[in-house]
């Protein structure tokens, strides 16, 4: 196998065995590059060197592959800053690859390992280290740890879009691994994720994958057939119904719902699709559909009295809608269903007026 077949074989092997890092690694576009020593990423691009991946063995590429999955999910392209290059690749790589060994990946020899790193972010890594003495090679000559480098994102606006997007494909990624993450990897992961992702991200998010949760095995995707790799096809990219719920037992304000309401209009707007809208304190107080035909939408707070999330998910099943999602606007202060529903559900939840930061049994709490 060539180089290019090698990673291709790595990469199958994290979609396969570790879905978290396959789902990241899936976003690098793979290019050849005799410039860099080894393996190098921006996020969005993984440069490497041929000759270095083919001395390699598959179960080591495969580390590699993590090893920079790694560097784009902790941050390391945005978080850099004024430090200096070299002394941060080591940085990072001394907080990422003790976990990745803790986790059983296989990294090349002459990786960067050291104990008394563990559990350390990049950042506090950096500040305990000594000075270095600067590589010769430029950025592209970047990688003291031999496992692959990382380079910034150039200019404020470029990182904080890199770092939206980022986390929202992180956010995505445990999704889809469910809990089969080692801890303490997901620990690093979610300590970079404390910093919020707008809600509207995860609100068109959420959509999206609605739009295209559709995929078969019994018609495997033609587009990976050359590299080897397997995976579900897509049947559909229709968006079902959206099932938007407004608690208005006074939790939230009318000037919160109208800007709300602007990325629902925004929703419809992008897709072919009807929104359902139930108003509901304790009660169910009123319901409406909505089309492409009604934009932009002006929803309207129905009611006052006491809060329950139980008559929305009943009304749900009693009727038998299906709803490609529920998205509940409420500050979470009510009594729940004792089930889960099927779909999903996100709760946008504004600031509490009295404080308290509330969770929800099921689905994502987003703060709005």
């Amino acid at each position: 196998m060539n180089a290019e077949q090698r990673l291709l074989k790595a990469r199958t092997n994290l979609v396969l065995d570790h879905p978290f890092f396959g789902c990241l690694a899936l976003r690098l576009k793979m290019v050849e590059s005799k410039k860099v020593p080894t393996a190098l990423t921006d996020g969005k691009v993984l440069q490497y060197n041929p000759e270095f991946i083919e001395r390699i063995t598959i179960q080591e590429a495969t580390g590699v592959l993590a090893h920079e999955v790694m560097h784009t999910a902790l941050g390391h392209t945005w978080r850099q800053g004024s430090r200096e290059p070299q002394k941060w690749n080591i940085a990072a790589d001394y907080a990422i690859n003790y976990n990745l060994l803790r986790a059983g990946f296989i990294l090349p020899e002459g990786r960067l390992v050291n104990d008394a790193f563990a559990k350390m972010s990049a950042e506090e890594i950096y500040e305990k280290m000594p000075n270095c003495p600067q590589q010769k090679g430029g950025k592209e000559g970047i990688d003291p740890g031999r496992c692959g480098g990382v380079v910034p994102v150039r200019g404020k606006e470029a990182a904080e879009k890199a770092k939206v997007e980022m986390k929202t494909a992180v956010n995505q990624a445990l999704q889809v691994a469910q809990g089969t993450l080692p801890q303490e990897l997901e620990r690093q992961i979610r300590e970079v994720l404390e910093t919020v992702v707008p809600w509207y991200v995860l609100l068109r998010d959420l959509v999206e994958k609605s739009a295209r949760n559709d995929y078969s095995w019994s018609r495997p995707s033609r587009r990976y057939f050359s590299s080897s790799i397997v995976l579900p096809s897509l049947i559909s990219e229709e968006l079902p119904e959206v099932v938007i719920a407004i608690d208005t037992s006074l939790s939230i304000t009318q000037e919160q719902l109208s800007v709300f309401a602007a990325e629902a209009s925004a929703v419809l707007g992008a897709y072919d699709t009807t929104i359902r809208v139930i108003y509901c304190d304790a009660k169910i107080k009123g319901e409406e559909v909505f089309t492409r035909a009604d934009l932009p939408l002006e929803l309207k707070l129905i009611g006052g009295g006491g809060t329950s999330f139980v008559p929305v998910f009943e009304l749900i099943k009693d009727k038998e809608y299906s709803p490609s999602c529920l998205i509940y606007f409420t500050d979470l202060a009510g009594r729940f269903p004792e089930w889960a529903p099927s779909y999903p559900v996100m709760w946008l939840v504004p600031k509490p007026i009295d404080g308290r930061e509330r969770t929800a049994p099921f689905g994502d709490v987003v703060r709005f």
